[in-house]
């Protein structure tokens, strides 16, 4: 009986993007763009090392596939894209990781949340949306990342995929974007 072989999936909590980071706090520290840079640089020289060998990249918010995927990670993260061009580039399949309905579904719920901050029955809806979508990115990953290939997710900082112990799970990035924002968040706050 062969026991089935580990599956490596590189991990890049992504830098949120200018739209993202607005969203969020308001306003853009004035290290932003370098910052943006810095990680961006560092995850393209770690991911090198792996350029023939990744098979597969995932990306959220991308429920399309192939040139269609890329077409759209263009529009919306001009930075995420230079780095996954490469890799398919390079031979990898770029992945629709997302279902369309629940990412669809879970914007509407942030615009409420958004709209109404007091809105405690929206929150709850929102978080529960993206516990499924995360629940879904990690079935699309266990359905097509196969034994002994190596795959990339590029994915928000705040979400959570689980992945049962056949992947072997590496985090790539300088910094956390997350730490980055709430840091941001904190400086704002204390020098008002």
């Amino acid at each position: 009986m062969k026991e089935n072989m580990s599956r490596m999936l590189l991990l890049v909590p992504r830098m949120y993007t200018e739209a993202e980071f607005m969203r969020l706090v308001g306003t853009l520290p004035g290290d932003f763009e370098s910052k943006t840079l810095e990680f961006w640089d560092y995850v393209n020289d770690k991911l090198q090392v792996f350029t023939n060998r990744v098979k597969r990249v995932y990306r959220d918010e991308v429920y399309q596939f192939g040139e269609e995927a890329l077409a759209y990670l263009s529009s919306i993260d001009r930075s995420n894209y230079l780095v996954v061009k490469k890799l398919v580039e390079s031979g990898a399949v770029f992945e629709s990781t997302e279902d369309s309905m629940l990412v669809s579904e879970s914007k509407a719920w942030l615009e409420m949340v958004e709209s109404q901050p007091l809105n405690a029955v929206a929150s709850e809806f929102y978080q529960e949306t993206v516990r499924e979508r995360d629940g879904y990115v990690s079935k699309r990953i266990g359905e097509t990342l196969a034994d002994d290939e190596v795959g990339v997710l590029f994915i928000e900082p705040s979400r959570r995929i689980t992945l049962d112990e056949r992947f072997k799970i590496i985090k790539v990035c300088r910094f956390d974007p997350a730490d980055y924002l709430r840091s941001w968040q904190i400086q704002r706050a204390l020098s008002k």
